[in-house]
């Protein structure tokens, strides 16, 4: 018969080892009525849906820009970096079901990276990263957000040899500079830049700045 290979108990297993699941506390969010944890396959189509519709409904992406495509692609992304959730009850979500809903619902995801890493675009070395930080609109300005931001900087303190955490943010993401100013980080312009910069075309057909924001930890 031939060898069957055991299924992967630890999906990040091909990771970066600081940033795999074995011997890495579960998340604790530090937002009341948010629970954050690890992404799980199941979690994939929320995660896409969640992402594009943020993207597209604040204003910060056309509906048929290429991008689109990655912003879909949990997967990929859960293969090539950590991914985590922010959960929250489902009766938090605005519409007219909310009132009879029951259990909890994926309303938030955040990317986490290290230099080196397929997923990394702005970290140098001793820096974590976050990115694609995106929430489902019906339950925005609900701690969501802040629970993933508080969460990916937990994880920067727990690893050795990091000490600072770095993200880059689009422009017109305004309530997203907001929060992250309020847990501490700082803009820094001399490292803003754009897809030309590193030798990518962009997909919208312009190019334009991203701006990067950097915390001590």
């Amino acid at each position: 018969m031939p060898h069957e290979r055991p299924e992967n108990p630890d999906p990040t297993e091909d990771l970066h080892p600081a940033l795999r699941a074995a011997g890495w506390p579960q998340s604790v969010s530090r937002v009341p009525g948010v629970t954050v944890r690890d992404a799980r396959a199941e979690d994939h189509a929320v995660i896409a849906h969640l992402t594009v519709t943020s993207y597209i409904d604040g204003g910060h992406i056309d509906p048929e820009d290429e991008y689109i495509a990655n912003l879909q692609d949990v997967a990929t992304r859960a293969r090539q970096a950590r991914v985590l959730v922010g959960e929250v009850e489902a009766s938090a979500l605005a519409g007219p079901a909310a009132p009879s809903a029951a259990g909890t619902v994926v309303a938030g995801s955040v990317v986490l990276s290290l230099p080196g890493m397929p997923m990394s675009e702005t970290a140098r070395e001793g820096e974590f990263e976050f990115r694609m930080l995106a929430v489902d609109p019906r339950v925005q300005r609900r701690g969501v957000a802040r629970a993933l931001v508080r969460a990916a900087i937990d994880r920067a303190e727990q690893l050795e040899g990091i000490d600072a955490i770095v993200l880059t943010t689009m422009v017109t993401m305004t309530g997203a500079h907001r929060l992250y100013e309020s847990e501490g980080f700082v803009r820094v312009p001399e490292r803003d830049w754009r897809l030309s910069d590193i030798g990518q075309a962009p997909t919208s057909g312009e190019d334009p700045l991203y701006w990067v924001y950097r915390r001590s930890v």
